[in-house]
């Protein structure tokens, strides 16, 4: 109920003409809840309701209303932050088990909300970061966290070629939709099947 309640404040404080049916479509929510959610912001005496007009009202934050925003913000970053060291510390430790089972080096594939976690993981791990990371074939970003970025066919064509390249200990940790990376890795049947693809959500979906 927090979440939606901030939402609530946020949105009567920036809009105090809206009304609950506007509310219930910005927030994605049940007209109901929407309701429920209102009598209880003026209930608390963070939010009250001024009559204009027929049954129109005009929804008005107080300056507890207010306050309450400030709390909640400090409460959601807070949350954040302990997700964030969380979900490094997960993943850094699934990492360590992999780099025992034999894998030496990471490639970080996807622009995603868990890609700087993913990054941070694998440099607290025994596990080499290669010198680039991978995006599908969008190339508007030339470089990502400092390593430069190339497309999958261009990563998996130079690496196909490469007499060095140990695809046995490769991981590739996906932080996006993987399915344009399976499908190139299907062309090159030499080394598909010896790298390892990590779904990082999947590591992390416990933790929501």
């Amino acid at each position: 109920m927090k979440n939606h309640e901030l939402k609530t404040l946020l949105e009567i404080k920036d809009n105090p003409s809206t009304d609950q049916r506007s509310l219930s479509q910005k927030l994605n929510i049940s007209l109901g809840l929407t309701n429920a959610i209102i009598k209880n912001l003026i209930r608390r005496g963070w939010v009250k309701a001024n009559k204009i007009s027929g049954r129109k009202l005009l929804y008005l934050i107080t300056p507890k209303g207010i306050a309450q925003v400030s709390h909640l913000v400090y409460e959601r970053f807070k949350e954040t932050q302990q997700f964030y060291q969380d979900a490094k510390n997960i993943l850094t430790e699934k990492l360590i088990q992999l780099h025992n089972e034999g894998k030496r080096e990471a490639i970080i594939y996807g622009i995603h909300q868990h890609t700087e976690i993913t990054y941070l993981a694998v440099l607290n791990s025994p596990l080499k970061l290669a010198y680039f990371s991978i995006i599908n074939n969008d190339l508007s970003k030339n470089s990502l966290l400092g390593h430069q970025v190339f497309t999958v066919s261009e990563f998996l064509k130079n690496y196909s070629l490469n007499p060095s390249s140990s695809p046995e200990q490769l991981i590739i940790l996906t932080t996006g939709d993987s399915t344009h990376l399976i499908q190139e890795l299907k062309k090159y049947k030499n080394i598909s099947k010896a790298i390892k693809i990590i779904d990082v959500e999947n590591i992390l979906k416990d933790m929501k």
